[in-house]
């Protein structure tokens, strides 16, 4: 029996994914940042601002840009995705400061520890490849768009850690993994299902996504990069 989809399903699958990482994106950050004057929560200061401001705008592009392919309108995806690089730029500056500040700040006072820099390094490195990698094959529609959601993936486990936390309540260690696992385990099914495949792109990408953020308690608590990360944050 002949599975494979047509183009529309395929387009449709990957607008449902954008909007899922968009869900957990925003209850991830709802308490520290959308809804913050619902809450009692510590003062952001300007550059953490503009840290959400632009991670919320590249979530934003990202749900409109799956939504344009989705329906069709390729030339407003182009037009949109130049704009993206320069906002991807950003949103890894921003953030990689951000990570700096929130060390400075300190565990006790609601930031992150040396090792927690370490999973933010590599996740901003992942991030800005799997961008990289999609606007280099952005004339071969199948890749890009691999690259692109590895890209999304990549940039929602600080947003997956808050949000299972905010959910079923703090303990639950490393819960970004099985999530983002679980995003890559079903684009690699959709493909297999639909088109009798396997996308090596989302494959390679997942295993190397997950793998480096399975070593953040074993690197980023080495000595080693203790040295690296009190380095960076001087």
């Amino acid at each position: 029996m002949n599975v494979t989809t047509k183009p529309g399903g395929r387009r449709r699958f990957y607008t449902l994914m954008a909007w899922a990482l968009a869900v957990i994106v925003v209850i991830g950050f709802s308490r520290s940042f959308y809804l913050r004057p619902w809450f009692e929560v510590a003062p952001l200061t300007l550059g953490l601002h503009l840290h959400g401001a632009t991670l919320t705008l590249w979530v934003i592009l990202f749900v409109v840009q799956a939504r344009s392919i989705a329906a069709g309108r390729r030339r407003l995806h182009m037009s949109f995705g130049i704009g993206g690089i320069a906002l991807a730029a950003i949103a890894i500056a921003t953030t990689y400061a951000a990570a700096i500040e929130s060390v400075r700040l300190g565990v006790e006072l609601g930031g992150i520890g040396i090792d927690r820099l370490y999973s933010n390094v590599v996740l901003l490195t992942l991030f800005g490849s799997f961008v990289g990698l999609g606007a280099a094959f952005r004339k071969r529609p199948e890749i890009h768009k691999a690259f692109m959601l590895l890209a999304m993936i990549a940039a929602i486990g600080p947003a997956v850690t808050r949000a299972v936390a905010l959910i079923f309540g703090q303990g639950i260690r490393d819960s970004h993994l099985p999530v983002e696992a679980a995003f890559v385990l079903s684009a690699l099914f959709y493909c297999w299902r639909t088109q009798r495949r396997l996308d090596w792109v989302l494959l390679c990408g997942g295993v190397l996504l997950i793998a480096t953020q399975a070593t953040r308690r074993i690197v980023g608590g080495s000595a080693e990069w203790v040295q690296i990360g009190s380095w960076l944050v001087q």
